[in-house]
């Protein structure tokens, strides 16, 4: 362990030359410092108010490293780590909701790293059962994420916990009390950690789409390419492949690989290799992408959308899949991908404009509003504030700004008496009124 720490000691020496304006989510919090190390006596008096034992990568971290933050930016005082940084020892113990901390610190961890989403389910629904009293509520909780210890945010609800006991102890878990658990697949505290710096100086962090990090499994392109090729299991063959996704860039050899892999795979497999094809390598992509828009359109026009440089190309794909009945997601995608492949798209949207599902309807309908001459279209945005679908009505009204039309003045008088006493928040008179002022008018002159 000792040969770890320092590792982790150089590597943090360093860190900030590589993310020199803060990109890496967080970064910018906790300026990549950290405070001075923790005392063995300060470690064993936490322990004991706590009745736990820390697992031993995380006191090592503490008592040779550092502990909190020097810098007042920081949030919380984090030290530097995984996105808002790394909590000062005992402090967040509240994250998880649960009241008499020093009980539940202790109790087993019920949380299995295989756990399914039923058996999550299963687990958490009492904490959800109605007309319960707070009292059982908080013991419910306390229960629930017993045997954990809140480490740090990473925002929107979700904590980074340590676990405590049992079987998984010094592994790291990310909580969100409304969504089952997810493990981080490092087996310890200081892996997870030195896996976070090593992606920083690799640069998996810093670039534009690096994602979220510790979601996926870790290591080298050339490690986790290996070890999918090593695997028959589907299950561990997507695992190594959602983590060479993550990967900045690809080699010319394991992209090579990947195209002679492709044809060999279960569908499944292949639409993942096809992923990491396109993201790394676009126009190796395109022959495999052609064949795949008979089968899953909606990977394809993702693909483009996401990663394809020449929209236009695709312009005849569109034209031929137009008439095709698509769900709300492929819809929209293909929305996407039609804006940037033309400018002259509005004949291909009549087509989703009278489509009987609303959701694509109102896709078609806002895709409009960002033509250059949409003014040309007066007859499909009255038929879009005719709709009897408010989401429609609402995304016609906001396709509408800037168009000038006194047409719609009679349009509009309908929508005003039709949804004037909607609600409080009503959405529609409040574009509405956006229009009219566009015109000179206010909604009084409807009435």
């Amino acid at each position: 362990m000792n040969t770890q720490i320092n590792r982790i000691k150089d590597k943090l020496a360093t860190i900030k030359e590589y993310d020199k304006d803060y990109n890496v989510f967080g970064a910018d919090s906790h300026e990549y410092t950290i405070g001075k190390i923790v005392s063995e006596q300060e470690i064993k008096d936490f322990e004991q108010t706590y009745n736990i034992n820390l697992p031993e990568a995380y006191v090592a971290f503490l008592t040779q490293i550092g502990n909190a933050n020097t810098s007042e930016e920081a949030y919380a005082n984090s030290a530097a780590g995984p996105y808002y940084g790394i909590y000062p020892v005992g402090e967040g113990l509240d994250d998880l909701g649960v009241e008499d901390v020093e009980r539940f610190t202790s109790y087993p961890c019920l949380l299995r790293s295989d756990m399914t989403e039923e058996q999550w389910i299963a687990l958490s629904e009492s904490t959800r059962e109605e007309g319960i009293s707070d009292e059982v509520y908080y013991e419910r909780m306390g229960n629930l994420f017993g045997g954990l210890l809140p480490i740090g945010t990473q925002g929107c609800a979700i904590t980074t916990c340590l676990i405590l006991t049992g079987e998984y102890k010094g592994r790291i878990v990310y909580l969100n009390e409304d969504y089952q658990p997810i493990f981080a697949h490092e087996d310890s505290f200081l892996d997870w950690y030195e896996r976070w710096l090593d992606e920083i100086i690799s640069g998996d962090l810093v670039s534009d789409n690096a994602g979220w990090f510790g979601y996926s499994i870790g290591g080298s392109s050339e490690s986790l390419w290996e070890s999918y090729k090593h695997t028959s299991q589907e299950a561990q063959q997507l695992t190594f492949l959602e983590g060479l996704l993550k990967k900045k860039e690809l080699t010319s050899q394991l992209i090579e690989e990947i195209i002679q892999e492709i044809p060999k795979a279960t569908e499944l497999v292949k639409k993942s290799l096809l992923t990491i094809l396109s993201k790394n390598a676009f126009d190796k992509a395109i022959p495999f992408l052609e064949e795949q828009a008979n089968t899953d359109l909606l990977h394809v026009l993702q693909m483009i959308h996401w990663y394809g440089k020449d929209k236009a190309y695709w312009l005849p794909l569109l034209k031929a899949k137009n008439k095709e009945v698509m769900d709300a997601e492929t819809y929209r995608f293909y929305s996407y991908v039609l804006v940037s492949a033309t400018s002259d798209f509005g004949p291909l949207l009549t087509v989703g404009l009278a489509s009987d599902n609303a959701e694509n309807r109102g896709q078609a309908i806002y895709t409009l509003g960002q033509l250059n001459n949409k003014q040309q279209y007066v007859s499909s945005f009255i038929n879009g504030l005719r709709d009897s679908n408010e989401r429609v009505v609402l995304n016609t009204l906001q396709a509408l700004s800037t168009v000038l039309d006194e047409q719609l003045l009679p349009v509009y008088k309908e929508v005003y008496q039709k949804y004037k006493e909607s609600s409080e928040d009503n959405y529609i008179v409040t574009n509405l009124k956006h229009r009219l002022g566009e015109l000179g008018m206010e909604i009084e002159d409807l009435n």
